[in-house]
């Protein structure tokens, strides 16, 4: 199951190191961004659209924390769109 993990990490542009916070961001373009932080790496961010197919596979392979903390963010995203 971890090496499917990390699998899914690089396929999405994530390292494999553990995330200590998953928070909707917007980018210099004015784009709102999901974005992941690491406590020794630089911070990543991703589309919402990528970021919610990644929560749906997060998903299907029982990471449903993992999933529901992008699902999150990913509304909140979605939410501050409007705004």
């Amino acid at each position: 199951m971890m090496g499917a993990l990390s699998v899914l990490f690089f396929e999405n542009g994530l390292p494999d190191l553990p995330i200590i916070l998953i928070e909707p961001h917007r980018n210099q373009e004015g784009l709102w961004r999901i974005k992941f932080c690491y406590a020794d790496d630089e911070p990543l961010s991703m589309s919402s659209a990528q970021a919610s197919a990644l929560a749906g596979n997060l998903h299907q392979m029982g990471e449903a924390q993992l999933a529901a903390e992008i699902n999150d963010a990913v509304r909140s995203a979605k939410r501050y769109c409007l705004m």
